[in-house]
């Protein structure tokens, strides 16, 4: 990092960290971990950090990155919030990497829209989770200098129900990071003792669509392929009858490990034969590319941003058709297919790394 004469020199931003403080990070924590790791990299900017409206330390947010969790970042700030800490600086550019709880706080603010699927398919999503992405909206967007978009995909929907903020918007795609360690620590464990299997990764909610998987647990393409299926991620809602269309050998066949550490994660990928991503609506789609990452090809729904992000890694599929899905199924767990996907994925992946994550913040800070 920059020493405090050389940072003074650099443009400013201050990069709400509100994501960070959760305990367990998935989703817009990591991207928010990966933005600000990627900022840090490029070193053209002085990065500030704040927290309800409150200067973070930095040192405070380098620890929290090191350890993968929020637990003592939050509890420093309710120590500290108050007294030792100063408010935000109004006057350096205020960047929200998720939803802008905070309004016309600085003279130049930017949010990024991960997906509007509360918007186009609310359905989808508990009560709660709409009112949190959709109260504020408008008032977002409204009084953003800058909005980021982390795909095509989502400008292109954002952009159809608010026509007004298509010329401030540019895409902030994301990257993948695993730890240099992690390679070593895997290989010095045993492999894990699951058979072959396929990899699922989301919330266990109706987006996430994982019952069309179950639906299709009986056609032939799956049932005789002999793959188990390991699926990561929390209980969401509504899936109280998830399961309840499985046999009990359907049921020896899929393995629900909830939430899993970032290592376990690359493990189980690592170790796994594709991804199954059969999301109804994605705004990005990092699992899929965290799965290219380590080489893994990606049975994906045909929808939203994942063509855009998987191109020719994956094999597609309706997510409303059980039918077109066994028989995507059935064609890329074909050991043809995956070894002639594998090196497309490790390609594919490689397209997004980190400066594609912090150039177009450091190009809006600069007025470029």
């Amino acid at each position: 990092m920059s020493d405090s004469r050389s940072a003074s020199k650099l443009p400013r931003l201050s990069v709400d960290i509100s994501p960070l403080v959760e305990d367990h990070w998935t989703g817009i924590p990591v991207f928010t971990r990966r933005l600000v790791q990627a900022l840090l990299r490029h070193g053209g900017l002085d990065l500030q950090f704040t927290f309800r409206l409150t200067q973070i330390p930095a040192a405070a947010v380098h620890a929290a990155i090191r350890v993968g969790s929020g637990t003592l970042l939050r509890a420093e700030f309710e120590r500290n919030a108050g007294s030792a800490y100063p408010l935000v600086d109004a006057a350096a550019p205020l960047l929200f990497p998720s939803v802008k709880e905070f309004f016309q706080v600085s003279h130049r603010e930017a949010s990024t829209i991960h997906d509007v699927s509360t918007l186009m398919m609310p359905e989808n999503h508990d009560r709660e989770n709409v009112d949190h992405h959709m109260r504020d909206l408008a008032r977002q967007l409204a009084t953003d200098d800058q909005v980021f978009c982390v795909s095509d995909a989502t400008r292109a929907a954002l952009t159809l129900a608010y026509p007004s903020v298509a010329e401030k918007t540019r895409i902030l795609h994301q990257y993948v990071d695993w730890p240099e360690h992690f390679e070593v620590m895997d290989r010095n464990l045993p492999v894990p003792v699951l058979g072959r299997y396929a990899a699922v990764i989301g919330t266990l909610e109706p987006r996430k669509n994982l019952s069309l998987l179950m639906r299709a647990m009986q056609r032939p393409e799956i049932k005789d392929s002999g793959l188990r299926f390991v699926v990561m991620g929390r209980q969401g809602w509504n899936t109280e009858d998830f399961a309840s269309i499985l046999t009990p050998g359907d049921r020896e066949r899929l393995l629900f490990t909830g939430f899993v550490t970032e290592f376990m994660k690359y493990r189980l990928l690592r170790h796994a034969q594709f991804l199954v991503y059969p999301s109804i609506y994605e705004g990005f789609g990092i699992p899929a590319l965290e799965a290219m990452s380590l080489g893994k090809p990606v049975l994906a729904a045909r929808t939203s941003s994942l063509p855009e992000v998987i191109g020719d890694a994956g094999v597609y599929f309706d997510p409303l058709s059980v039918t077109e899905f066994a028989a995507a199924f059935g064609e890329i767990a074909h050991e043809d297919k995956l070894a002639e996907l594998s090196p497309k994925a490790s390609a594919r992946a490689g397209l997004y790394d980190w400066t594609r994550m912090a150039e177009p913040v450091v190009q809006w800070v600069k007025g470029d």
